[in-house]
């Protein structure tokens, strides 16, 4: 109990780290030793962030903050949705900043809707792949990746880091799209193209995620 009010509104996201490392790193994906150690160092740099830092889901925490991004697949599980960044001229998946948001799924889920334009969007279950998450499951929600990476210096802003956390976002239609103004461009990107477009190492952990779910149904 004490150790739940120590972190505040930290704690919950504090929880669904630990299990991410449990169930999802050393759980459905121990097998996939390319991303294991990373991924267990990231987590812990994560932690002890979050842990530290009482402000880390505001971008005022000029040294970093915690991030939520999506990874938002079409029905059919062929395709992601990635947007072309405006300021970082290269392919991302969706996301952006918590601005005092605990809920990182939330988080996730609300820039998902922004950047799309999407309204049938659904976080799902990756341990019950395909099954979305209901109502009653919204703080128990595991991340499906995570990634700390540094944003450029950038007129007033100083250089900072990213704490992100990934999700699966399921979207229920594809013509429904529209570039938000943080984009230059939005596309369904079939998985399999997914190396004509990034490089990124986070980026392409990912897919190889997903492509081992979608070989599991």
């Amino acid at each position: 109990m004490c150790e739940i009010n120590k972190y505040g509104n930290r704690d919950i996201i504090l929880r669904a780290l630990k299990r991410y490392k449990d169930e999802s790193i050393l759980g459905i994906f121990k097998g996939y030793e390319e991303q294991t150690q990373e991924q267990l160092i990231s987590l812990s740099r994560m932690i002890d962030f979050i842990k530290s830092e009482e402000n880390c889901f505001q971008r005022s925490n000029l040294c970093g903050h915690v991030t939520g991004s999506s990874m938002v697949v079409n029905k059919d599980f062929t395709k992601v949705l990635m947007t072309f960044h405006a300021k970082l001229k290269k392919w991302l998946q969706l996301g952006g900043h918590c601005d005092g948001d605990h809920l990182v799924h939330n988080v996730s889920l609300r820039e998902a809707n922004e950047e799309s334009g999407s309204n049938l969007l659904h976080l799902l279950n990756y341990f019950a792949f395909p099954q979305k998450y209901n109502m009653n499951d919204l703080e128990n929600i595991i991340p499906f990746d995570l990634d700390i990476h540094e944003i450029p210096a950038r007129l007033a802003e100083q250089a900072h880091l990213h704490y992100d956390i990934r999700y699966l976002i399921l979207a229920e239609k594809e013509d429904d799209i529209l570039i938000s103004e943080e984009s230059l461009d939005l596309q369904w990107i079939p998985i399999h193209e997914i190396q004509n477009y990034t490089n990124e190492y986070s980026t392409i952990r990912q897919f190889k995620k997903l492509n081992l779910l979608i070989q599991s149904l």
